[in-house]
């Protein structure tokens, strides 16, 4: 009889902590990140973007990297920018995300026929391989009934090289160097 009571306890306890684990398990499938199965931007908004450093997409591994982001209101409502944040894909699947970006808050409001131009930093994980990958950033605005629209505003082929160094070996204690003379 007592081995029935303890067999109950132990099922009726083990129940709860299965229900207890589910809990956060239902919420983290309910998580849809940002930048999957986004909607359709703006018409009246156009973006560019420009690597002052890095014109050619050859970014240096393991360092910051600064991007210049345009944002073009050519609508007749104001635009409130609310953030950006990127990742760093698979040139082969788009899907596989190699990297991440933060998301950085704006909060800018661009009102109609006006512009901007802000910076976003980023760095290409130290541990990336030399290849190629495709880079994306896309921004996030509120339209005029307060919906979050995004915008994908960079969409580049780029290639992660190792970054160039100055290194010169120092010279060996107690030896001297001559120049010939």
């Amino acid at each position: 009889l007592s081995l029935s009571i303890l067999l109950t306890l132990f099922a009726s306890l083990n129940g709860e902590e299965a229900t207890e684990a589910a809990a956060p398990q239902q919420q983290f499938q309910q998580f849809i990140h940002p930048l999957t199965n986004m909607p359709g931007s703006a018409e009246d908004v156009e973006t560019s973007y420009f690597f002052p450093k890095y014109s050619d997409n050859k970014f240096p591994i393991g360092e910051v990297v600064t991007v210049l982001c345009h944002f073009s209101n050519d609508d007749q409502y104001p635009y409130n920018v609310t953030a950006i944040m990127g990742s760093l894909n698979s040139p082969y699947d788009f899907g596989f995300h190699v990297q991440n970006y933060s998301y950085k808050p704006l909060g800018l409001v661009v009102r109609p026929g006006d512009e901007f131009t802000f910076e976003y930093q980023f760095q290409l994980h130290p541990d990336l391989q030399p290849v190629e990958y495709a880079l994306a950033h896309t921004v996030f605005y509120d339209d005029d009934e307060s919906h979050t629209v995004p915008q994908v505003i960079v969409l580049a082929s780029i290639w992660a090289c190792f970054p160039s160094t100055s290194f010169v070996a120092p010279a060996k204690s107690g030896t001297s160097q001559s120049n010939g003379e």
